[in-house]
C-alpha cells in the first residue's frame, strides 16, 4: 500500500466521521446512529492498521535491500582498489570521479584529493588534443588507446599506454607506464 493510498484511506475515513457526527446532531435515534458510528471506527481503525503493517513490511524490505546494496558496493570498491592496474573512472571533460590505489601512487596524489580534479592536469603535452579525445570517446562510446605524458606531482613525466573507453558520458581509463605496457603485450 502506498503513502497516497493510505492518505485516500484516511482522508475517507474522516469524512465519514463528519457524516456521521452531523447526522448524530439531528437523529433522533442516537443509540442506532452509535453502533453505525462505532461499527465505521472500527472499519477505519482496522484499514490504519493493515496500512500501518504494510508500511513496516515495505520499510523492512527496503532495510534489507539498502544493507544487500551497501554489501555490493564495499565487494565493488574492494575490487576496484586491488586491481594492479592504475584505474581511473572521469567524466568527458576528464574531471576524476573514481580513482583506485594503483592510479593514486602512479600519480603521487592520496586518492581523496584525486577526487574532482581534472586529469588533464597531468598531462604534459597537448592538453587539448587529449582534451578533445576525451571528449569524442565520451560522446560515442567508443574505445581508443593512447599514449599521453604524464607528469605526477613531485616526480619526473612519464609515458603511459592509455586504455580508454566511454559509456554514458563518462569514461573509464586504464594507465599503464610504457615501458610495462610495452612488456606485457
Amino acid at each position: 500500500m502506498s503513502v497516497d493510498s493510505l492518505e485516500l484511506q484516511l482522508a475517507s475515513a474522516l469524512q465519514r466521521l463528519n457524516n456521521l457526527q452531523r447526522r448524530a446532531e439531528t437523529h433522533r435515534e442516537p443509540a442506532t446512529l452509535l453502533v453505525k458510528t462505532l461499527a465505521e471506527l472500527e472499519t477505519a481503525l482496522e484499514e490504519v492498521r493493515v496500512a500501518q503493517e504494510q508500511l513496516v513490511e515495505t520499510r523492512s524490505r527496503m532495510e534489507q535491500l539498502q544493507s544487500e546494496l551497501r554489501v555490493q558496493a564495499d565487494k565493488y570498491w574492494q575490487l576496484f582498489d586491488s586491481m594492479p592496474e592504475a584505474y581511473v573512472v572521469t567524466k568527458g571533460d576528464s574531471t576524476i570521479l573514481e580513482v583506485n590505489k594503483a592510479a593514486a601512487q602512479l600519480f603521487n596524489v592520496s586518492q581523496r584529493f584525486l577526487i574532482g580534479k581534472p586529469l588533464s592536469v597531468f598531462v604534459c603535452e597537448d592538453r587539448a588534443q587529449f582534451l578533445a579525445t576525451s571528449a569524442r570517446v565520451a560522446g560515442d562510446n567508443s574505445a581508443v588507446e593512447l599514449v599521453v605524458k604524464l607528469r605526477p606531482r613531485e616526480r619526473a613525466p612519464l609515458v603511459v599506454s592509455a586504455r580508454l573507453s566511454g559509456e554514458a558520458g563518462s569514461l573509464r581509463w586504464v594507465l599503464r607506464p610504457a615501458a610495462a605496457a610495452a612488456a606485457s603485450n
